[in-house]
């Protein structure tokens, strides 16, 4: 086990022990020890993540995909499957029953991913993180020396050539919109070697540390372009596979990944009603702010506020500091005394689907802490039109929400509370509809507590974020399920979620790849239920500091066992508050 595993095992063994007098019962110590051993074993077969997570063991090590290292993982799942299975989870403590849920849906959620979805073999993009991040995540952070860092990127990137290999073993037949989209991306990752990772390795001064720095970035970029020139001419002309997931694996990915059981047709039901829900409000709104002429036009006259391309970063580090200054000033929600958060262009490798996004230090990241606020600037090689469409998204009061969700009181602050929660099983994994679903919660609760000032042009971009939102839900399962092509996606985000033709485009995209891209308001739903619930029972000892800050330390557990938590927690409260 690596020196960092060890501490962060020290101190969760420590916060056990204050939280329970007694001494561990045999089916306790059996289970602790699997957790460990499981996440030991998990973090050896993904290098990456453990460097992301801040575990340094493998840090030069970059693991190729194979079919027989597919097959040694899914027999390696089944092994600790049948483990979890021989521990009672009724001789368990309360929360070590809920964490022996939490590995058992990760255990399946990684089995439907090796069995059945198999995204190595149908989603080229599976490969950007390997052969792009792994670097980039080594060479960012001051981990270690400079020279250091430099010397396991240079391994990384000198095992860049064998992953590609083995992916076009493992390539058969991906979906189109698939390999369109990691053409983009990988285009993307050959301008991060080129550019970005000598500019990166520049605080090492060593000459033969940098040459042989130069020799692996070279090898890597060679062997990226040829990758590129296979997709392109080989894979994409034969890329005739169906995105798909059928309605079972929908609903099994939902409960393996999010622990949640609701039909399909019933969350869809529920889409479609908040959706119509929420453009009357928008029309009620638009009239507040352009009498008469309906709510494109209001939503327009947000757009004419967007910034000029060369100055997309500093407007919403301005932004920022407006969120910063309110959530100083009101009771909403326990701040860090200390932030490292930078505001930058989104990496070019990561801009095909993504518009805005946040990347925190690892959870056990003891040294580098710096957190990037990633804003994806207007392409020069788009259309003018295109380049508007984009820039539009980041009018100030759309700009202003984007980073509540990113940052605060959204992802950033919801990766520093990780650090503190006490199990690591819900340190290593943050469930999808927890991170998502908090941070898309935070833009509305953010507008209910008054920011923005009462100006409706905050709560109408708030509320055309939650249709977009609403819009991915009602795609996501309408094209995994229900058989919409990906134009009728686009169509729909187009006509009901008002957003532009290449925002919805990419929209549909993405619904394509991501199929539970509906965690946004799956999660907000139920962190409002959650809310709405102990609000009822506690009355005026509700506190709505006390449960953000509670909801954030239950850690990135998914949300029935988030809620789990909180309601055990608050039992007591009904008669004692909740302070």
């Amino acid at each position: 086990m690596t020196s960092a595993l060890a501490r962060a095992a020290a101190v969760s063994s420590l916060l056990v022990a204050l939280a329970s007098p007694l001494a561990a019962q045999p089916a306790e110590r059996r289970f602790d020890a699997l957790a460990e051993a499981f996440l030991d074993g998990w973090l050896d077969r993904h290098p990456q993540v453990a460097t992301g997570l801040g575990v340094h063991a493998w840090d030069g090590v970059l693991r190729p995909v194979t079919q027989a290292t597919l097959a040694e993982d899914a027999a390696w799942y089944r092994s600790f499957r049948a483990r979890l299975a021989a521990i009672p989870r009724g001789g368990l403590s309360f929360e070590r029953a809920l964490d022996h849920d939490v590995l058992a849906a990760r255990i399946e959620s990684e089995l439907l991913d090796l069995e059945v979805i198999r995204p190595y073999q149908t989603h080229p993009n599976a490969y950007v993180e390997l052969v792009a991040g792994s670097i980039q995540s080594l060479l960012e952070r001051d981990v270690a020396s400079p020279c250091e860092r430099v010397r396991e990127a240079t391994r990384r990137l000198g095992q860049v050539p064998e992953v590609l290999r083995a992916a076009r073993v493992n390539l058969e037949n991906p979906p189109e919109i698939f390999t369109r989209v990691a053409l983009q991306q990988l285009a993307g990752a050959i301008t991060f070697y080129r550019s970005e990772v000598p500019a990166l390795a520049a605080g090492c001064r060593d000459p033969e540390t940098q040459a042989d720095l130069a020799e692996a970035d070279s090898a890597a970029v060679r062997a990226l372009e040829s990758f590129l020139d296979y997709l392109r001419d080989d894979l994409l002309p034969r890329s005739r596979g169906d995105f798909a997931l059928g309605r079972e694996t929908f609903q099994r990915k939902l409960a393996c990944d999010e622990m949640e059981t609701a039909p399909v047709d019933s969350l869809l039901a529920r889409g479609e009603r908040e959706l119509e829900e929420t453009r009357g409000r928008m029309a009620l709104l638009a009239e507040a702010i352009a009498p008469g002429q309906g709510l494109r036009a209001a939503l327009d006259s947000l757009a004419r506020d967007a910034p000029p391309p060369d100055s997309l970063v500093t407007a919403v580090a301005a932004g920022l500091d407006r969120v910063r200054g309110f959530l100083r000033a009101h009771a909403i929600v326990t701040l860090p005394e200390k932030q490292h958060l930078i505001v930058r262009a989104t990496p070019a490798f990561r801009r095909g689907t993504s518009f805005a996004s946040m990347e925190s230090p690892g959870v056990w990241e003891r040294r580098a802490t710096e957190a990037y606020y990633n804003v994806t600037p207007a392409d020069p090689t788009w259309s003018p039109e295109h380049r508007r469409e984009h820039l539009a998204l980041f009018n100030p009061y759309a700009a202003d929400l984007v980073s509540i969700h990113e940052t605060l009181p959204g992802h950033y602050l919801q990766a520093l509370a990780l650090r503190r929660t006490p199990a690591r099983l819900r340190q290593a994994w943050l469930c999808r509809s927890t991170s998502e679903g908090w941070a898309h919660y935070c833009e509305q609760m953010m507008i209910e507590q008054g920011y923005g000032g009462g100006d409706p042009r905050y709560e109408l971009a708030q509320l055309a974020l939650a249709a977009q939102r609403l819009g991915r839900l009602i795609v996501g399962i309408s094209m995994h399920t229900r058989g919409m092509t990906y134009p009728e996606g686009a169509a729909l985000f187009q006509e009901r979620c008002f957003m532009a033709p290449a925002n919805a485009a990419r929209e549909a995209g993405r619904a394509a790849m991501d199929p539970t891209d509906l965690v946004y308001t799956l999660g907000k739903w139920r962190i409002l239920e959650l809310r709405d619930g102990l609000r009822a029972r506690l009355g005026e000892r509700f506190s709505l500091r006390a449960f953000h800050d509670a909801l954030l330390l239950a850690g990135g557990a998914p949300l029935p066992v988030a809620g789990e938590i909180l309601r055990h927690q608050f039992e007591d409260a009904a008669a004692g508050g909740v302070e």
